[in-house]
């Protein structure tokens, strides 16, 4: 029999301060929710239209695959293994650091300034080793399914039979750009035991009998299904549902590791000159 997931908690973001010219709200990674297995971070990152190219240098990563997905203006990308990349709003930059890379993500703007949602996924221990790697895709190649009031793009994994263009993932994500009009309903199939948030971006969201409005992070129990309805004004939500690792995560700045001996290697490598070779 299935079983509907309901609201666990909800909450707003946390405001930092991490990028100069960047304003960062923070739904996963501070100190509301610091992590949930396999999610170690989530970010909304904005500049207004007057801005410079501003946004985040040159900086090491280690342990975890990220996704970066475009909502106004561009991001440019480049690191260590030499890849490079520019994708405009509704485009997606995939970054497996696996053994370590360096790497930066600049944002552009235009009329509407620019701004990006950043996620990063823990990998699984199996898999923190394996060599970097950076994909990147325009918007053209997301791929939208539609009907009656509801469009959602299909970042990754798969809605109602359509499948993401990226595949490969190591803890196998659904991610969706949901917009849905004036009083109107989505239901979403998800996997049991995944890891399952929504990220209210614009307007609200009728679950449970609360009202979930913008800017919200709903986190939900676990079940087959979630079901999202708008209110008056419809709404924009960003929805993830990822599966566990359950293995031990610790965390030290960038780098997403399981032991403490695993971070130490890592500052080692850093130290000899070794890290994102």
């Amino acid at each position: 029999m299935s079983k509907p997931r309901t609201i666990a908690f909800m909450f707003a973001p946390t405001s930092v301060d991490e990028a100069k010219g960047v304003t960062i709200n923070r739904a996963i990674g501070a100190e509301r929710m610091a992590i949930l297995d396999p999610l170690i971070l989530l970010d909304h990152a904005t500049i207004p239209a007057a801005s410079e190219v501003v946004g985040f240098p040159r900086h090491p990563h280690r342990g975890i695959e990220t996704l970066s997905y475009v909502l106004a203006g561009t991001v440019g990308h480049k690191d260590s293994r030499g890849s490079e990349g520019t994708v405009g709003a509704g485009g997606t930059q995939w970054m497996t650091a696996g053994n370590g890379i360096f790497h930066e993500e600049m944002l552009a703007p235009d009329a509407d300034g620019a701004s990006m949602l950043q996620l990063w996924f823990s990998l699984p221990a199996d898999k923190k080793r394996i060599p970097p790697s950076y994909m990147g895709g325009p918007a053209d190649e997301v791929p939208v399914v539609e009907s009656a009031g509801v469009n959602v793009r299909v970042v990754a994994g798969s809605f109602q039979g359509t499948s993401g263009s990226f595949t490969g993932i190591a803890v196998d994500p659904t991610v969706l750009d949901i917009r849905l009009e004036p009083n109107t309903s989505v239901e979403i199939a998800t996997r049991r035991g995944d890891a399952t948030i929504a990220y209210i971006m614009e307007g609200s969201i009728e679950l449970d009998d609360h009202i979930g409005r913008s800017v919200t992070l709903v986190v939900f129990t676990d079940g087959d299904t979630v079901t999202l309805t708008s209110r008056d004004k419809g709404a924009r939500v960003f929805f993830v549902s990822a599966r566990p690792t359950n293995e031990p995560i610790l965390q030290y700045r960038s780098f997403v590791m399981n032991t403490p001996e695993d971070i130490a290697e890592t500052l080692a490598m850093i130290k000899a000159g070794e890290f994102g070779r």
